[in-house]
């Protein structure tokens, strides 16, 4: 089959667009997939949150300075304080669609101001025998995590202050 070169082009215009609307079916499905994975587990706060201040119980304030964090009074600076921080962004729970009966008055309340909000996030964590439990009242939304990673978000020197 002989093609001018105007065919040719054409051909090869026809076979990028067929190329490009493969890729854009595929992709749908694959990250249709990611998206139910994602229902079941959940960060904090959207991907690209950026906190500003941490207030534990209302005695413990960490603020960001620049790239930096500050902790008032705490215990706790430098490469500690950075790790507690990156932990707070990073970390995902399970969604909980059953939330157990607990007593909310033995909360503990973690106040959190993002960039860009209006309002604070508050958090209230709950220990249980196996496992960490925290409560968002604006979202209505309980994420479970393992026990561990209460002290990887509230480090002892926080609590000690």
């Amino acid at each position: 089959m002989k093609l001018s070169r105007t065919g040719w082009n054409n051909v090869i215009i026809f076979s990028v667009m067929i190329f490009i609307l493969v890729i854009n079916v595929t992709n749908k499905k694959l990250y249709s997939s990611t998206d139910q994975q994602d229902n079941k587990q959940q960060t904090l706060f959207a991907k690209h949150a950026v906190i500003l201040s941490l207030a534990v119980n209302q005695q413990v304030a960490i603020e960001r300075i620049g790239r930096t964090w500050r902790a008032t009074p705490a215990k706790i600076s430098g490469q500690a304080l950075e790790q507690m921080m990156l932990t707070w962004h990073e970390i995902t729970g399970d969604i909980v669609t059953v939330p157990p009966e607990l007593d909310h008055q033995m909360a503990l309340v973690v106040t959190v101001e993002l960039a860009g909000e209006a309002q604070a996030q508050l958090l209230n964590f709950f220990i249980t025998d196996n496992e960490l439990l925290v409560f968002n009242p604006q979202q209505k939304r309980w994420l479970a995590f393992p026990l561990a990673i209460f002290s990887q978000l509230i480090p002892n020197e926080i609590l000690a202050s």
